[in-house]
């Protein structure tokens, strides 16, 4: 037998034996019918999909959702509330359930929104573990954002009406919106705990374990936010009134603010700003207590609400707290102290963080370059920071927002100071917008330039020349907003005052136009496996 026939049985065998294998595989047949019909090569029709959003970058839906809210009901209806009265609108009943509604929306969508997109991101990672179904947080977000919309449109509504039955059906709605969020709150909460109590508990040199404290004083007083949130439309509701209660209200702002934002903000720059900014590393030791003393510290300042809403309880049961002179001095007296110990605690948190750079950063104690002959393949980096400046002037935002985050603390400890409200009157107003409006919104804008875009794997924000407007026009609705507020009767602070919502809103925009390139972006990743092929 020639070679010649010897070759031509042994591939006629093997062509055999193949076409048995393949028809015997009805999947693998299949794909091999789809690239003879094309001239796609098999390899690319069997590429897996890529991962869902809710999958790889859950924080991206929040953030949208919190400007979203921000352009909407919160900077929206703030910049409608000043240009009124910087224009001699006279407010009627339905002006002050529209403040309420902004500042819902401002806390609950612009603040809460943001916090639990980065947050439900980044602490599972910093403690080494992954989110559980994280799929399902479409429909806590679908839930709280429902809520705050129908809320943000149902309550001033309510208002404008003021009685008769198309106003009890508004509020109605109010209160459905209420309970909208709440099951928002219980989705997540059944996401969260079971994997929390089968968790093991962190060990002291775990990166998580300093600021494992503030983690869960941002969780603890988020839910109780949600749930005296909708204990007060319940108030309102069942009262025919169209703005919730003080006490609850009042509660719910200071644990939004002292509760949330503080203890979040926290827990973000002491793991993220010392290497974004090349600060000195702060010690491991002493959080916790620090942690202790802010609980303690923040529940003493919200006692004076507290103890209302427990009178509200106590009606149903058919009696009453007694509410003597003396209690009521009492208890003012403990809110001034949390009110000071607070602030005490926030101070002691800027120093250990070395935000002004008394020490050296933590890079002058890392081990020597070795290799300096390899300088030039390293990509250059600006002056104290690790960037070249593809997150924009990110540190502006950061300084600035500390430095109204000091402003914030000495209006709040001068307004309770006795001695001093006798000499100038503080307005609750302006301290409580320099926290808002100055440190909180601030911070945020830095946090979504410098930390977003790496949660979508993007090296750097679209436009980073925008992020110094950001810088720019979010000061400058903070002055607006927050100088105004010591001038009352003035005509020109009333006028200045008017413009903050609308500059504050432009930065919102600002924001949106960022984030949105950003994450349309193609991610470096996927750049870098297609820059191979």
């Amino acid at each position: 037998m020639s070679f010649t026939k010897v070759q031509s049985n042994f591939q006629t065998q093997n062509a055999t034996g193949f076409q048995n294998f393949v028809a015997a595989k009805p999947k693998l047949r299949f794909l091999m019918n789809q690239s003879r019909r094309s001239d796609i090569p098999l390899q690319s029709k069997t590429r897996a999909p890529a991962p869902n959003v809710w999958q790889r970058r859950i924080h991206e839906p929040f953030v949208r959702a919190a400007i979203l809210v921000a352009l909407t009901t919160g900077f929206g209806y703030g910049a409608i509330l000043v240009a009124m009265l910087a224009f001699g609108v006279v407010p009627g009943a339905w002006y002050s359930a529209l403040v309420q509604s902004h500042g819902h929306a401002q806390l609950f969508g612009w603040l809460g929104c943001f916090i639990l997109g980065m947050g439900l991101f980044f602490l599972p990672r910093l403690r080494g573990e992954t989110l559980p179904h994280p799929e399902r947080l479409r429909y806590v977000l679908f839930l709280v954002v429902g809520g705050i919309a129908l809320r943000t449109i149902a309550q001033p509504l309510a208002g404008w009406f003021e009685n008769g039955a198309v106003a009890n059906l508004w509020r109605a709605t109010v209160f459905g919106a209420t309970l909208l969020e709440a099951a928002g709150l219980f989705m997540l909460l059944s996401l969260i705990l079971p994997a929390e109590r089968a968790r093991k508990p962190l060990s002291p040199d775990a990166p998580a374990w300093p600021v494992l404290p503030f983690m869960q004083i941002g969780f603890f007083s988020l839910a109780l936010a949600f749930i005296l949130n909708l204990f007060g439309a319940w108030n309102a509701f069942t009262q025919a009134r169209n703005i919730i209660p003080a006490r609850y209200d009042q509660s719910v702002i200071t644990l939004m603010l002292y509760g949330v934002a503080l203890p979040m903000a926290i827990v973000f720059a002491i793991r993220n700003l010392p290497l974004f900014m090349r600060l000195a590393m702060p010690g491991r030791r002493g959080w916790h207590a620090l942690a202790w003393i802010y609980a303690l510290a923040l529940s003493a300042r919200l006692l004076p609400q507290l103890v209302a809403i427990l009178d509200d309880a106590l009606i149903w049961t058919g009696s009453v707290a007694r509410a003597d002179y003396l209690n009521v001095l009492g208890l003012n007296a403990l809110a001034t102290l949390g009110i000071l110990g607070l602030n005490a605690c926030i101070l002691f948190f800027i120093w250990r963080l070395d935000i002004l750079r008394l020490r050296p950063p933590w890079i002058v104690d890392r081990a020597p370059n070795t290799r300096p002959d390899l300088d030039y393949l390293r990509q250059p980096t600006r002056a104290n920071y690790p960037d070249n400046g593809e997150y924009g002037r990110f540190e502006l935002l950061i300084n600035s927002a500390f430095v109204w985050l000091g402003i914030a603390m000495a209006l709040d400890v001068l307004r309770v100071l006795p001695w001093v409200n006798d000499f100038i009157a503080i307005p609750q107003d302006g301290a409580r917008h320099a926290l808002m409006v100055g440190f909180i919104t601030l911070l945020i804008f830095g946090m979504a330039a410098r930390m977003a875009p790496g949660f979508s794997g993007r090296r750097g924000v679209a436009h980073p020349e925008l992020v110094v407007w950001l810088f720019y026009l979010g000061n400058l609705a903070a002055i607006l907003r927050v100088v105004p507020t010591f001038f009352p009767q003035s005509k020109i602070a009333l006028m200045l005052w008017g413009m903050s919502g609308f500059i504050g809103w432009c930065a919102v925009l600002v924001l949106a136009v960022i984030m949105w390139g950003t994450f349309h972006r193609t991610s470096d990743a996927k750049k870098t496996a297609d820059e191979k092929k």
